[in-house]
């Protein structure tokens, strides 16, 4: 009797899993700047916050952490990838953006100019990017050296963290193909009646 072959699977599954990964990216983004935009940063009267990105950037690395074993056990590795990164790297800018923010409420003279919300995340992506227009400096010593810290952690994160999460991704893929063989070896195996060398 002769052996039907089983049509390919629709890949009717992975356009929902990018469109609900496209929303779930939406709205955590969309949270993360409303935290951002609407939570008062500390004023002139408050102590600095720099202690507070030292925690925050503990916490961004521990949340790259955990993504990376759900990255390589997930259905989808690279859509998993693709989400992570698309959600940790604004949260990277806006930790440093809020500090700038605070900083120079605290001391305007940090700066070329006063910050507000905007200008101090429009200040970190110039960093961040490398392009550094100079409208706006860092113009005390203490800034100097918070800037010269992100710029140093952007090489890390552009570098260890999109590695770490590729390289979960490559896993994630080679875990799905060794998964695939073994189901296709066990059927293969129950379809001719035994495991092999048995007649």
């Amino acid at each position: 009797m002769t052996q039907t072959a089983l049509p390919p699977a629709p890949s009717g599954g992975v356009w929902k899993r990018a469109a609900f990964m496209l929303l779930r990216i939406t709205a955590s983004i969309a949270v993360m700047f409303a935290v951002y935009y609407l939570i008062p940063a500390k004023g002139a009267q408050d102590d600095s916050d720099v202690p507070w990105l030292i925690l925050e950037l503990v916490i961004f690395a521990v949340i790259v952490g955990f993504q990376v074993p759900f990255i390589v056990k997930a259905k989808y590795p690279v859509l998993r990838a693709i989400e992570t990164l698309a959600v940790t790297i604004p949260l990277f800018l806006l930790i440093f953006s809020r500090v700038y923010l605070s900083n120079s409420l605290i001391n305007p003279e940090s700066f070329s100019q006063p910050l507000d919300n905007t200008t101090a995340f429009y200040f970190t992506v110039t960093v961040f990017a490398t392009v550094g227009f100079g409208d706006i400096v860092a113009t005390t010593n203490g800034m100097k050296l918070l800037v010269t810290v992100q710029m140093l952690l952007n090489l890390g994160v552009l570098g260890l963290v999109i590695r770490l999460v590729t390289s979960a991704a490559q896993r994630g893929l080679a875990r799905r193909g060794q998964d695939h063989d073994s189901a296709r070896g066990a059927s293969g195996n129950s379809t001719t009646g035994g495991p092999p060398g048995q007649h």
